[in-house]
């Protein structure tokens, strides 16, 4: 690859990162409908960083998943470390662990990767926010309440639970929708 392609590779990289983190901000800020359990939101959001780790791969999705993540976290409940700390690693990890599996898509596959990526995300959550709560305030509430062990697995699942169908039924059909009618990144 010639010094102008990679240059013009990595802006391409560093715009999508940029306009899909965006995306799932603003995404994820309006679909979450003030549902949250033990200060994690619900999260249709899920399916942009999906989609986008699948088509251009795990540093791009992991990328904009943290980046989406933060600023949303930022314009809701507003504790960047808390977001710093559990959110931006958990999204981080699933997204780039879906990119970096998921290159030749099948939906079996696929399936397979997510689940497991959104297990790990999903424990990342639940341990952090058990963690986080023996010193501080979760989010939307206003003093320390100690989480229990059950309630760390508890959220975990309720993560896993309440993110997975979009995962499975809406990014199968939406990436085979978009591929091949991009230019491709990867």
């Amino acid at each position: 690859m010639a010094n102008g392609d990679r240059k013009k590779s990595r802006y391409q990289e560093i715009s999508i990162i940029a306009i899909s983190g965006a995306l799932y901000a603003i995404m994820g800020s309006s679909s979450f409908f003030g549902i949250t359990f033990y200060g994690v939101k619900f999260w249709p959001a899920v399916i942009i960083p999906a989609t986008i780790a699948v088509l251009f791969g795990g540093k791009i999705g992991g990328l904009s998943a943290s980046i989406g993540v933060f600023m949303a976290d930022m314009a809701t409940h507003g504790i960047a470390i808390l977001s710093l700390t559990v959110g931006v690693p958990s999204n981080f990890v699933c997204f780039y662990l879906i990119g970096k599996f998921c290159n030749k898509f099948s939906v079996k596959k696929y399936i397979a990767v997510s689940s497991i990526a959104l297990a790990l995300g999903s424990m990342i959550i639940g341990i952090g926010l058990l963690l986080w709560s023996q010193f501080f305030p979760l989010p939307f509430q206003s003093g320390v309440k100690p989480m229990t062990f059950l309630s760390g697995l508890t959220t975990a699942l309720w993560t896993f639970i309440t993110e997975a169908p979009f995962l499975y039924i809406v990014v199968p059909p939406l990436v085979k929708t978009i591929r091949g009618r991009i230019l491709m990144v990867r």
